[in-house]
């Protein structure tokens, strides 16, 4: 335990260091308060330069739970943009990224990034199951508690297409009318469309933030941006007492 515990400050005093360079990167200079930024433009070169930094970062998601970016693009819906966790895309409506430089050290340095929410694609409304009216109630009450938690996951089969997910697991689109099984595009991918809105909290990976279980909860969406950079100072504050 000794052993792996050295290992890890060692691994955690490297990323600080590249996290304090990244913001000064970013901002030409370590800011001394908060940075807004709501230029989706730059909103996206930003969290691109997140990504794609050797700094580890760890992004807390708006329902709980969290992942590492490690991408940002413009998505190919209208205003919107995407962020990629290793494969896995979130679609986001943003509206502005603030960065928080709260203490002397970088592990307590992070980004908020809030969104707000949009309207559904439309790909499940007009579904109609063939099997009984109470098969049909639990289905629609298991999309309604997915949607309402993680957002709207479907198919994306080119730019902006969607279709159902679930034609993921059957591996094609439908059958022609000869009968034979109509394969899906190479650009198809699942996507999740963050329809809620919502706040996302980016941290260094290595930060006691990161490190305290407890911070799943998604308690950084419960309370407005001021609200949680208060929290965090007091955090920041109780920690420099000790």
């Amino acid at each position: 335990m000794k052993e792996y515990e050295e290992k890890y400050q060692e691994t955690k005093a490297k990323h600080l260091v590249l996290w304090k360079d990244l913001i000064s990167k970013i901002f030409d200079g370590v800011p001394t308060s908060q940075m807004t930024i709501t230029d989706r433009s730059h909103i996206v070169r930003i969290l691109h330069k997140i990504g794609s930094s050797e700094a580890d970062n760890h992004t807390f998601m708006p329902a709980g739970g969290g992942d590492d970016l490690t991408d940002s693009v413009f998505s190919s819906e209208d205003g919107r943009i995407e962020l990629n966790f290793s494969g896995n895309v979130l679609i986001v409506n943003p509206t502005k990224l603030s960065f928080h430089p709260i203490g002397e050290n970088p592990e307590w340095w992070y980004f908020r990034l809030d969104t707000s929410s949009f309207n559904r694609s439309k790909v499940y409304e007009d579904q109609q199951d063939e099997e009984t009216n109470t098969h049909q109630l639990i289905d629609e009450s298991e999309l309604h508690w997915s949607v309402h938690f993680n957002g709207e996951e479907v198919l994306e089969l080119t730019s902006g297409e969607y279709e159902d997910r679930s034609l993921w697991e059957e591996g094609f689109l439908g059958y022609d009318e000869d009968g034979r099984e109509i394969k899906m595009p190479d650009t198809t991918r699942i996507v999740t469309r963050m329809i809620n809105g919502g706040s996302f909290v980016i941290f260094p990976k290595y930060s006691l933030y990161n490190r305290n279980s407890a911070t799943y909860d998604g308690r950084h969406r419960k309370v407005t941006n001021e609200e949680f950079a208060s929290y965090i100072k007091d955090v920041v504050a109780s920690l420099d007492k000790k």
